[in-house]
C-alpha cells in the first residue's frame, strides 16, 4: 500500500509540474475578465460556459470543481440523443444497460458506480433534472428532450446535491419558457424502421407575466437482436415523452416555474446472445435446444422460449419559487415522481423452457422538498439549505419452473427425476417492498481571501431511515423434498419472509482553495467526503441470512486542477488529477443461480483528466478529452480473489475527439459537417472479473453532414452512429444453470438516418 501511495503522490506531483510549465508560458494567455457569464464576443472565441456546480450560476473556468459541460449544439453534433449516449462526450462517464433499464442500468464516473439487480441499492452517481433528484438510473435513462445543457460533475458532490452522489452527479437543465413566441420541430427516418418526431413550442400567455413551453418526442426503431425460434426482434425502441412548463413572473424579484412530464416506453428489451458455450451445450442440443456453434453474438442471434418485454411509465411534477429578498436569493423546490415498470423475461435465455419471470412490476415513488438561501456578505458568498425526501417502493413478480426443467435436470444428474419438476411450481408471489425518508441541512461558502485567492468550505448533515423486506408464496414441488434430487438441482424451494430496518446519519464535507493566477488561468486544490446510503437487501435469499442490511458506502476525494484559456480565448485547456478512495464499496455478482450483495471494503480510483476546446478558425471547432483512471479494489476486501484487481466496466483510458465545421455555400445556405469518436481501452465486463468476460479496446464513431438555410432557419442532415459497426459487449454474465456458458448484452450496431429540423 505504501508503494501505491507513492505512485499516487508522484502522479499528482507530475500533474502540478505540468501546470507550472503551463503558467510559465503565460504570455500566450488572453486577458479576459474571469467569471464572466456572457457569451463570447467573437465567433472564433471559446464560448463562456455557465454551470451550476456550486448551486450558483458561474463560469466553468472559475469553479473549483471538475465538471464537463456540454450544450445543446455540441450534443446534437456528437449524435447524443439520450442519456446513455452522454458517454460519447464525457469520457469519465460510462453507462451500461443489461437485462432492463429498470434494474440493469449503471452510471459510472471515474470507473465507479453501483450495479446489480438488487432494488435495495441506490446509485453512486446522482442524476438531477431541473434540480429534481432522480433516485435510480431507470428514471434517468431517457431521451434528452429539449435539453439546454448537461453537466457531469466528477467526484463526491454530497454537500450540495440531494443524496447518493459518492462518485459524482449529472445535472440536466431543460430550456425555460420564453415570452417570445417560438419553437422547433424535427422529423427523422432511418435504418431499421427508425422514426423520430420531436418538437417544442413556447410563448406568452400573459405578456411579461406568464409564459408556457410544451415539448415532446416520439422515438421508434426495430430491434437489432433476432430470436430465430420465436421470430421476434428484441432491443427495440418504442417510446415517447411530453413535458409542459409554466413560468410566472409577477414581479422582477419573483418567478415561479411549474413542470409536469410523462414518459412511456413499450419495448421488447433486453436479449443477450451467447458468447461462450459451456460443458452443457451438447446436452442442451440433445434435448432439442438451440446451440449456436460458433456463437452468434456478432450477428445478434438468440433463441428463447418466452418473449422478453419491458414497459415503463414515469410521470411527475415540480414547482420552483425563486425570490430575491433583502436577506438573499430564496429558492424553494418541491417535486413528486412516480415510476411504474413491468416486464417478462426468459431467465434461462434458452429455447428450452427451464424458468420464467412473469409480470414483475416495480413501483417507485419519491417526494422531495428543498429550500436554499444564498447571498454575498462582504467577501463571503454563502448558501444555506435544507432537503427532505420520502420514498415508497414495491416489486412483486412471479418466477416459476418451466416445462423442460425436469428433463434437463434429469440429464444433468443422470437420475430419473424428470417427473419431480412440474411446470408452474415456484414463486407464485415474490414481493419486495421498502419505505424510506430522510432530511439534511447544509451550508456552503466561498471567501475571497484576496482578489485572486478564494477558499471554499461546505458541510452537510443528514439522517435517513428505511424499512422493508420480502414476502413469498411458493408452490413447493417434489423436487424440493425428494432425496433423489441433489441440493444443487433444487430451485424455487421455500424461503423465509423477512423484514428489516436501517437508520443512519452522516456528515459530508468539501473544501477547496482556488487561485486566479491570471484572468484566464485558475488553479485549485480540493478535498471532499461523500456518502451513499446503506440499506436493506431486497433479494430472495435475504431471509435465510443472519443480516438483511448492508453498510453505507463512503468516498474520500483529493484533486488538483488547472483551468486555462489561450490565444485570445480561442483555446481552452483544463486538466485535473484525482485520487478517489471508497470504503465499504457496495458490490453485486450474479453467479448463474443467484445474485450476491456485499460490502467489499476498499476501492481506489486515481488518474488524470484533460479536456480541450479549440476554435481553430471561423467555422471550425475542435474538442477533445482524455481520461486516465486506474480504478481497482484495494487489498482490504472481503473477497480475496478480487484484491488489487481492476473493477469491471472501468477502462483505464478513454479518449474522445470531435469537430464541427460550417462553411457558407451561398448567402443563405451553409454546409455543416460534424463528427465524434470515443475510444475505450480494454475492460472486463463481468462483476466477478472473469478474464473470459474481457472486452478488447474499441472506438465508436458518430457523424453528421447537412445543409442549413439561414433564411428559413431550417436544416437537412444525414447522420450515422457507430459508423464503423463495432461489435462490442456491454455486460457479460454467467448463463443460468449452465456452468461455463457466458452471455452478453451487446452494444448497438451501426445506424443511420435523415432528419429535417425547422425553427420558428
Amino acid at each position: 500500500m505504501a508503494h501505491g501511495r507513492m505512485q499516487r503522490a508522484t502522479l499528482l506531483a507530475g500533474t502540478m509540474v505540468g501546470g507550472l510549465v503551463s503558467l510559465m508560458a503565460g504570455t500566450a494567455v488572453a486577458q479576459a475578465a474571469p467569471g464572466s457569464a456572457t457569451p463570447a464576443t467573437s465567433a472564433t472565441e471559446v464560448e463562456t460556459v455557465v454551470v451550476t456546480a456550486t448551486r450558483r450560476a458561474e463560469s466553468q473556468q472559475t469553479v473549483p470543481v471538475a465538471v464537463t459541460a456540454v450544450g445543446a449544439e455540441q450534443l446534437a453534433s456528437a449524435g447524443v440523443r439520450d442519456t446513455t449516449a452522454l458517454q460519447q462526450v464525457a469520457p469519465s462517464l460510462v453507462i451500461t444497460v443489461s437485462n432492463s433499464e429498470t434494474t440493469g442500468g449503471v452510471l459510472r464516473i471515474r470507473g465507479v458506480g453501483t450495479q446489480g439487480q438488487n432494488l435495495g441499492l441506490e446509485a453512486a452517481v446522482g442524476v438531477f433534472v431541473d434540480g429534481v433528484y432522480r433516485s435510480r438510473p431507470a428514471l434517468a435513462l431517457n431521451d434528452l428532450l429539449d435539453v439546454r445543457q448537461v453537466e457531469v460533475l466528477r467526484g463526491p458532490q454530497g454537500t450540495l446535491f440531494g443524496k447518493n452522489t459518492s462518485a459524482g452527479a449529472i445535472i440536466l437543465s431543460t430550456n425555460l419558457p420564453s415570452f417570445d413566441l417560438g419553437g422547433e420541430y424535427l422529423v427523422g427516418f432511418g435504418a431499421d424502421g427508425q422514426q423520430r418526431l420531436q418538437g417544442s413550442v413556447t410563448g406568452p400567455l400573459i405578456e411579461d407575466r406568464l409564459a408556457f413551453r410544451l415539448s415532446g418526442v416520439f422515438n421508434r426503431r426495430d430491434g437489432f437482436v433476432a430470436d430465430q425460434r420465436l421470430n421476434q426482434r428484441y432491443n427495440d425502441r418504442n417510446r415517447y415523452a411530453v413535458r409542459g412548463q409554466l413560468l410566472y413572473t409577477p414581479s422582477p424579484d419573483v418567478s415561479v416555474r411549474l413542470i409536469a412530464d410523462y414518459i412511456e416506453k413499450t419495448e421488447m428489451c433486453c436479449a443477450a446472445p451467447y458468447v461462450l458455450n459451456g460443458v452443457r451445450a451438447p446436452l442442451i442440443a440433445s434435448l432439442g435446444g438451440t446451440v449456436f456453434n460458433p456463437t452468434q453474438e456478432a450477428d445478434f442471434l438468440v433463441a428463447t422460449s418466452t418473449p422478453v418485454r419491458s414497459d415503463t411509465r414515469e410521470f411527475g411534477y415540480s414547482a420552483q419559487l425563486d425570490w430575491t429578498t433583502p436577506l438573499g436569493d430564496v429558492k424553494l423546490l418541491a417535486s413528486n415522481r412516480q415510476f411504474i415498470a413491468s416486464r417478462d423475461a426468459d431467465i434461462d435465455f434458452l429455447d428450452l423452457d427451464l424458468a420464467n419471470l412473469f409480470n414483475e412490476v416495480t413501483k417507485d415513488r419519491m417526494t422531495t422538498f428543498e429550500a436554499t438561501l444564498q447571498n454575498r456578505t462582504g467577501r463571503l458568498d454563502w448558501l444555506v439549505g435544507a432537503f427532505w425526501f420520502d420514498t415508497r417502493l414495491t416489486n412483486p413478480s412471479v418466477q416459476t419452473i418451466g416445462r423442460d426443467l425436469g428433463r434437463y435436470q434429469a440429464a444433468v444428474t443422470g437420475r430419473a427425476i424428470a417427473g419431480l419438476y412440474q411446470a408452474g411450481d415456484g414463486d407464485q408471489l415474490r414481493r419486495f417492498y421498502q419505505t424510506g425518508d430522510g432530511w439534511s441541512v447544509f451550508a456552503h461558502g466561498t471567501f475571497d481571501i484576496t482578489d485572486t485567492l478564494k477558499a471554499t468550505v461546505g458541510l452537510r448533515y443528514l439522517e435517513e431511515s428505511k424499512f422493508g423486506g420480502g414476502e413469498f408464496i411458493t408452490r413447493i414441488g417434489a423436487s424440493c423434498t425428494s432425496a433423489l434430487v441433489p441440493a444443487a438441482a433444487r430451485v424455487f424451494c421455500a424461503t423465509r419472509n423477512y423484514t428489516a430496518s436501517f437508520e443512519d446519519d452522516a456528515t459530508t464535507w468539501t473544501t477547496a482553495l482556488s487561485w486566479q493566477v491570471t484572468p484566464t488561468v485558475m488553479a485549485y486544490a480540493a478535498a471532499s467526503f461523500g456518502y451513499k446510503a446503506g440499506g436493506i437487501s431486497l433479494d430472495r435469499d435475504a431471509g435465510n441470512r443472519s443480516r438483511q442490511t448492508f453498510l453505507p458506502e463512503t468516498s474520500d476525494n483529493l484533486e488538483v486542477g488547472l483551468k486555462t484559456e489561450w490565444f485570445n480565448r480561442r483555446l481552452r485547456v483544463n486538466v485535473t488529477a484525482f485520487q478517489l478512495e471508497f470504503t465499504d464499496f457496495q458490490r453485486t455478482v450474479f453467479t448463474g443461480t443467484e445474485t450476491l450483495l456485499s460490502n467489499q471494503g476498499e476501492v481506489i480510483s486515481e488518474g488524470v483528466e484533460l479536456e480541450t476546446r479549440w476554435f481553430v478558425t471561423r467555422g471550425l471547432v475542435l474538442n477533445s478529452s482524455v481520461t486516465f483512471a486506474d480504478t481497482q479494489y484495494g487489498a482490504s476486501v472481503s473477497d480475496a480473489t478480487i484484491a488489487n484487481r481492476g473493477l469491471n466496466a472501468a477502462p483505464k483510458w478513454t479518449v474522445q475527439a470531435g469537430f464541427l465545421y460550417q462553411r457558407a455555400v451561398t448567402d443563405q445556405i451553409s454546409f455543416v459537417v460534424s463528427g465524434n469518436a470515443r475510444y475505450q481501452s480494454r475492460t472486463v465486463t463481468g462483476a466477478d472479473l472473469d478474464p473470459l468476460k474481457a472486452q478488447p479496446s474499441f472506438t465508436l464513431v458518430n457523424g453528421r453532414i447537412g445543409l442549413r438555410h439561414e433564411g428559413m432557419d431550417a436544416e437537412l442532415s444525414l447522420w450515422g452512429s457507430n459508423i464503423t459497426d463495432e461489435r462490442y459487449r456491454v455486460v457479460t454474465f454467467n448463463a443460468t444453470l449452465q456452468p461455463g456458458s457466458l452471455q452478453a448484452y451487446m452494444g448497438e450496431p451501426r445506424a443511420w438516418g435523415i432528419e429535417v429540423l425547422k425553427r420558428f
